[in-house]
C-alpha cells in the first residue's frame, strides 16, 4: 500500500501525468465504499496509470486506488467535506483540483450502483484517451486533463464546484461557468 501523507507528497503526486481525483464519503453506510472497492480491479486494469483515485486513510493520508473499508479515513474525509462545504446528500463524491485551492467535483450521492460505475468508467475512458493524446509535459497535461474532465462533467450536467472556485473553473474550461449550471 502506498500512503501519501503530506502536502508535498500530494503536490508531487499531482505532477504525474495522470488525472487525480479524491474519493470522499461520509461512511454512514458501507454500500458505496463497497462499490469503489469492488470495482478496484477492473478500474486499475482499465485506467492503468492514467487516472489515480486517492482514498482517505486512517493514518491521516491517502492511499492510491486501494484501501479496505476498515482503513477508510473518515476524519480526513470529514475535514475535506467541511472545507469544501459538501452537503450530506451529495456524498460520496470525487473531488478534482482545478488550481491551487479551487476544486470541482462529481457528486455521486444520488446515483445508483450502475450509474456510479458507468460514470467512473466514462471518466476512465477520458483519462486513458487524454494520456494517449494529451501534452507530454506533466504540468501541462494535468491542466489539460482537468479541462477535459471538467468540460465532460459540464456537458453531462454533472459538474459541481464551490462558488469561490468559479473563476478558476471558468479559466480551466475556457468559457464562463455560471453557478446556475452547477449541480
Amino acid at each position: 500500500m502506498h500512503l501519501i501523507a503530506t502536502q508535498e507528497q500530494i503536490d508531487e503526486f499531482e505532477r504525474e501525468r495522470a488525472l487525480v481525483g479524491t474519493y470522499i464519503d461520509h461512511r454512514y453506510s458501507r454500500d458505496k465504499i463497497d462499490w469503489v472497492l469492488g470495482a478496484r480491479a477492473g478500474f486499475n486494469a482499465h485506467v492503468g496509470s492514467s487516472f489515480h483515485l486517492l482514498i482517505p486513510h486512517v493514518n491521516n493520508g491517502y492511499t492510491v486506488n486501494v484501501t479496505d473499508e476498515h482503513q477508510y479515513g473518515i476524519d480526513l474525509a470529514r475535514a475535506m467535506i467541511n472545507h469544501l462545504e459538501i452537503k450530506h446528500s451529495d456524498l460520496p463524491c470525487i473531488v478534482f483540483r482545478a488550481t491551487g485551492k479551487d476544486y470541482y467535483f462529481l457528486k455521486l450521492g444520488h446515483r445508483t450502483k450502475s450509474e456510479f460505475l458507468d460514470i467512473i468508467g466514462r471518466i476512465g475512458d477520458l483519462a486513458v484517451e487524454a494520456s494517449i493524446n494529451g501534452p507530454r509535459d506533466p504540468i501541462k497535461f494535468r491542466d489539460w486533463v482537468n479541462m477535459q474532465t471538467a468540460n465532460f462533467l459540464r456537458r453531462e450536467k454533472m459538474l459541481s464546484a464551490l462558488r469561490r472556485s468559479l473563476p478558476a473553473l471558468t479559466g480551466l474550461v475556457g468559457s464562463v461557468v455560471d453557478v446556475k449550471e452547477l449541480v
